[in-house]
């Protein structure tokens, strides 16, 4: 046997022999990682809330699309313990549109957090009205439960 047929003989083993060792069968060894192990555990208190009222659908400088900006939420941290988390999401029905962003709270953030949503672009057609209804929600995720933080209109106005 010459090295090239050796080489591939012992990649089809390793090839073989990690799933079979590491599989629900033989379990010898675990190859899973526990990275995300007590996110969204633990506790925390949220006194104070502070969402916007408008955003904008702002017209791009090359006139080709709309971009959607939600201004940042904030949230005030009373105490935190563990790594609890808060769903930001904005919803627009009539677009058939809904966004939202998971930010991942530790014992650093207490006291007033940031929260954003990121930008979206549109296509011009899609943007037919001056404004738009729309919901945006913060709800606080914390050992398989959920307590709404907030829930509510915000008016999502287009410009030229």
């Amino acid at each position: 046997m010459d090295r090239s047929e050796l080489f591939v003989a012992a990649v089809v083993a390793i090839v073989v022999a990690v799933p079979v060792i590491s599989g629900p069968v033989v379990g010898v060894v675990d190859l899973t990682t526990e990275s995300m192990a007590g996110v969204g555990q633990g506790s925390a208190t949220v006194d104070g809330v502070e969402t916007p009222e408008t955003g904008r659908f702002d017209r791009a400088l090359s006139a080709d699309h709309y971009v959607m900006e939600v201004p940042d939420a904030r949230i005030h941290v009373a105490a935190i313990e563990g790594q609890p988390l808060v769903a930001y999401k904005i919803s627009v029905p009539e677009l058939g549109y809904s966004r939202g962003t998971t930010h991942f709270l530790s014992d650093d953030d207490t006291g007033w957090v940031t929260l954003s949503v990121r930008s979206e672009t549109f296509a011009p057609e899609r943007i037919e009205r001056g404004s738009y209804e729309a919901e945006l929600s913060l709800v606080l995720r914390v050992n398989g439960t959920e307590e709404v933080l907030h829930e509510g209109p915000i008016t999502m106005e287009v410009t030229e």
